[in-house]
């Protein structure tokens, strides 16, 4: 299993890890970081040193970050640029959280991969499918 540290702005993390929950119950391989009003840059990098910290034993670590080029993302790749071992990603949905939380890592780079592109497969808009029915018995006599 990998270490997952789900960070964004706000409670955004918290809310997408209440879904996992209900789902799968507590994951001790995911760890929430919300960037609150008052955080910080200090405080956010004190929150996101303790959640690498507490998963120091996996082999693997994927970071997932609401937006590329914020301030949790941007903290998220100052600590961890040294590290071969942690990915950092950005455009954090659900389906994204669970390949993350759930799948085995062969590769890292690959695995990366895979879970950006599962996050865009699960991207769509509903649509009703349009039937053309060209024998109208049903309508006829209106």
């Amino acid at each position: 299993m990998n270490g997952v540290i789900l960070t964004a702005h706000g409670n955004f993390s918290s809310g997408l890890y209440s879904g996992l929950k209900l789902i799968a119950g507590e994951m001790e391989n995911v760890k929430v970081v919300d960037f609150l009003e008052n955080d910080g840059t200090e405080g956010l990098d004190k929150k996101l040193t303790e959640a690498l910290e507490s998963l120091k034993e996996y082999d693997n670590i994927i970071i997932l970050t609401d937006l590329a080029g914020g301030t949790p993302f941007n903290r998220s790749v100052l600590l961890t640029n040294e590290n071969s071992n942690i990915k950092v990603l950005a455009g954090t949905n659900f389906q994204m959280l669970y390949t993350a939380a759930f799948e085995p890592i062969d590769d890292l780079e690959e695995f990366s991969n895979a879970i950006i592109n599962t996050g865009k497969e699960g991207i769509t808009v509903f649509k009703l499918p349009v039937v053309e029915d060209n024998n109208n018995d049903d309508f006829e006599g209106i």
